[in-house]
């Protein structure tokens, strides 16, 4: 008898696992599940950045014995789900294009995994970071020559920069190995760490007319 339950529990777990995960991965949803996913990790690695900026500078105050200390910005999180939100999307048709050209072909073939690999890397990585900086610009209301500078100074000489260390051979396995649905997935795995480093960049580092302006300000 309770073999019989067992296997009949072991059936309908199988069953439920299955549904969710047709629900969650299957054509007509993918989209939305690509979506919410990149949503999910901008506002996972803002909200960790976030913390640990709280966390260092509630330390060097208690070391300074004095000072006030930051205080977490809801609205810079609902920023950086915002361009993970427009950045999935983008991500998602641009694996459907890929697709459209390469599906049909042998992708573990090297001269087609060189030239997925370049495609993503070199046309598609600035264009990503123009939505990214693009999104965060409209959301500040900052105005077209500085979303001009932070796209050239934090995003292309720096967060352009270090995806070429990561991203590369994070791909080759990606496009080798991975089928469509699950290579949005797969790339927000692996991109956590430029989900931290990203508000890092955004909210931590100056433009460099922005550091010629500290030395005037703290003279006059």
């Amino acid at each position: 008898m309770q073999s019989i339950t067992w296997n009949v529990l072991k059936t309908q777990i199988k069953r439920t696992t299955g549904f969710v995960h047709s629900v969650i991965f299957g054509h007509h949803n993918l989209l939305l599940t690509n979506a919410l996913i990149s949503a999910s990790m901008g506002a996972i690695g803002d909200s960790i950045q976030q913390n640990f900026d709280i966390l260092m500078d509630k330390k060097n105050d208690d070391d300074d014995d004095g000072g006030e200390s930051k205080k977490y910005s809801n609205t810079r999180t609902i920023h950086m789900t915002t361009a993970g939100l427009s950045t999935g999307v983008l991500t998602h048709y641009w694996y459907l294009l890929l697709e459209r050209f390469y599906g049909k072909v042998n992708r573990r073939h090297p001269v087609t995994l060189i030239k997925l690999v370049l495609l993503d890397q070199v046309l598609f990585s600035p264009v990503n970071l123009f939505v990214y900086f693009g999104t965060l610009s409209l959301c500040e209301r900052s105005g077209w020559r500085h979303f001009r500078q932070e796209l050239l100074e934090k995003g292309m000489e720096n967060i352009y920069i270090a995806e070429w260390l990561i991203w590369p051979p994070a791909q080759l396995i990606n496009f080798a190995l991975l089928p469509l649905r699950y290579r949005i997935l797969f790339d927000n795995i692996i991109s956590l760490g430029f989900d931290i480093y990203g508000p890092y960049v955004k909210y931590k580092k100056p433009l460099r007319n922005e550091q010629q302006q500290q030395p005037l300000d703290s003279i006059s």
